[in-house]
């Protein structure tokens, strides 16, 4: 009775640590545009993640960790609104970037 319990304790605690350590690992990010007007669209490591209306986001997309780039376009005439950024997400982070009217 004694290993039998011992096992079950060893089997619910790697079931345990393997479910929270893998939600660790993983990696979002999300886009917000709140500006009152435009429409816009972050190209994300170069590519558009789609049209954002006023007020809207995006829903949570994994990434690996890293150094990306990110900047913001007018999604009318692709007209450049943002200089170019270089956030480094960590590993396990959920980040939201906005854009804002300047």
């Amino acid at each position: 009775m004694k290993n039998i319990s011992k096992f079950l304790i060893i089997i619910l605690l790697f079931l345990m640590l393997s479910t929270s350590c893998t939600s660790l690992l993983i990696t979002y990010v999300r886009f917000d545009n709140r500006s009152a007007s435009k429409t816009v669209k972050a190209i994300w490591d170069g590519v558009s993640m789609g049209d954002l209306a006023p007020g809207e986001k995006t829903e949570y997309r994994e990434i690996n960790p890293g150094t990306h780039t990110l900047q913001w376009k007018n999604a009318l005439n692709n007209k450049v609104l943002t200089t170019l950024a270089w956030p480094n997400i960590v590993q396990g982070s959920q980040s939201t970037f906005p854009y804002v009217d300047p």
